[in-house]
């Protein structure tokens, strides 16, 4: 059986002006009737998933090799649009249809072979928990500390502990400071330098530095998220 030449979509010419109209040119038989009749094409449309889903890479490149990448965008944002009403009507958690299009990624079930290294290697099939662990990951490789930030805070309260008990020593026994008191400040007073001196080296190169980097690259977006932020 030959495949037909003509173009069709899911809904027929007069759906679309029905719906656009909101029915408002049929009387009340009419419209359940259309209505009945869109309701299937679309749980038809819906089903037929199952098989594009597995659908050759190259042909999807090639169905929409006329759409301008702002027209797709926008007729995937509104199939996004529409799939998430679906879901949402029919009270369907989207984690669990997320885990579901995982697991039948994985499976291959039934998957073309000519698609190896595709659009597949880039699908992101993730649940708000993995979002969740993820973004969690982040944020704690992101303050966990280095070695020089360790340096550093170890520099600075040993430094403080040492002029600290220097002062109390001051206080109690005056003569510590004439003697070995002069020494453990001294040291003191150096570690804490020493840690500062890390903590600027630092500003300069993750603050400072990339601040001038994108003070140089966009002026006015720079200074427009500055002024923001104050």
């Amino acid at each position: 059986m030959r495949v037909s030449d003509r173009p069709s979509s899911l809904l027929t010419p007069t759906q679309r002006e029905r719906i656009a109209d909101g029915f408002d040119t049929v009387d009340d038989a009419k419209r359940r009737r259309d209505e009945r009749k869109v309701r299937r094409r679309i749980a038809a449309g819906v089903s037929d998933c199952e098989l594009l889903a597995d659908y050759p890479e190259r042909q999807f490149d090639l169905a929409f090799a006329d759409h301008d990448p702002e027209r797709l965008r926008r007729e995937l944002a509104d199939a996004h649009r529409t799939l998430e009403r679906i879901r949402v009507t029919n009270e369907i958690e989207r984690d669990s249809v997320v885990a579901t299009a995982r697991e039948r990624e994985q499976s291959g079930d039934g998957r073309p072979t000519e698609d190896e290294n595709g659009s597949r290697d880039e699908l992101v099939l993730r649940t708000r928990t993995d979002w969740r662990r993820e973004l969690e990951g982040e944020i704690a490789e992101q303050y966990r500390p280095t070695r020089w930030r360790r340096l550093s805070d170890a520099l600075l309260k040993l430094g403080t502990a040492l002029l600290v008990v220097v002062s109390l020593m001051a206080v109690v026994v005056p003569e510590f400071t004439n003697g070995p008191g002069v020494s453990v400040g001294i040291v003191g007073a150096g570690l804490l330098v020493g840690g500062l001196l890390i903590v600027g080296l630092r500003s300069v190169k993750y603050d400072l530095i990339p601040a001038v980097r994108a003070l140089c690259d966009s002026p006015r977006e720079t200074i427009r998220r500055v002024w923001e932020r104050v």
